[in-house]
């Protein structure tokens, strides 16, 4: 049935009490009378005047209108639930691609071996954290740290074992970092730390836990296990300095120099960057 149809249906008692006359629908198939009934537009069904009075021009006019009416309203319902649906999908389609984007990026970011963060990332987070300093006056800090004697474990165990460490030392990173410190992996044994809104001589706290647990914990490597020790540097910015703006590769070598000082002094330590590493 027409959504006309259904209308007919609907309006036949209001209509019949409009004009005046005892109206019935039939199937279009019907004879009809061309005086007494009206075929509806765009309908399957005769509009019937039962007492036999036709139905004057005016009539005529006025019952075509009405269904006209209720035609192209119909006609806008189908297209407003079509562009409803339409948008519907599109909605889920958009949402589907968000999600499929965000995971992309997420994988993207990650380094694949101990599921830290990437050198890249860290990177791009330290120049987002400097930004941030230089318009917010709010400090942060980097940690750089590298595992001692790395080699020996590849040499004596081989780099499976290796990687099993390094995958060992990304889940300490993780288990002692704050939520919103950015853990990641620059390269080969070395980590980098980001920590926003740490001045840096609050950075020290945050070190010396990672350097502690790395010491105290028990490393699996194949069916046995090792223990392995850290050396950290710390670089940081509390506000702009007075020779400017440092870039990421800035703060990044001066930790590095503070991490190099560490390992020169003894190893398993932790060191500050101050300006006489810079000679």
């Amino acid at each position: 049935m027409s959504n006309v149809d259904s209308a007919a249906a609907r309006i036949l008692g209001p209509l019949s009490a409009l004009l005046h006359k005892s109206l019935t629908i039939t199937d279009a198939s019907s004879p009809a009378d061309g005086g007494t009934s009206i075929h509806l537009p765009a309908s399957q069904v005769i509009l019937r005047c039962e007492d036999g009075r036709p139905f004057t021009e005016v009539e005529r006019e006025f019952v075509h209108t009405v269904f006209d009416l209720i035609r192209t309203g119909a006609e806008c319902d189908l297209r407003i639930r079509d562009l409803e649906q339409r948008m519907q999908k599109l909605r889920h389609e958009n949402l589907d691609l968000i999600v499929q984007n965000r995971v992309l990026s997420e994988v993207s970011s990650r380094d694949s071996l101990t599921g830290l963060y990437n050198r890249w990332y860290v990177l791009e987070k330290i120049d987002v954290e400097l930004n941030r300093s230089v318009r917010h006056g709010s400090p942060m800090s980097v940690l750089m740290l590298d595992i001692d004697h790395f080699k020996r474990i590849n040499d004596s165990f081989g780099h499976t074992a290796g990687d099993e460490v390094l995958r060992s030392v990304g889940q300490v990173l993780r288990e002692s970092c704050r939520v919103y410190d950015v853990p990641g992996r620059y390269g080969g044994e070395e980590f980098c730390i980001v920590l926003p809104e740490t001045r840096v001589g609050n950075t020290t706290t945050v070190a010396e836990r990672i350097r502690r647990r790395l010491a105290a914990a028990s490393m699996p490597v194949g069916s046995t296990s090792v223990t392995v020790t850290a050396s950290i540097g710390i670089a940081g910015m509390d506000c702009v300095p007075e020779e400017g703006v440092l870039s990421s590769g800035d703060l990044i070598d001066r930790a590095d120099r503070a991490l190099y000082s560490a390992k020169h002094r003894g190893r398993n330590r932790i060191e500050m960057w101050d300006a006489e590493l810079s000679h």
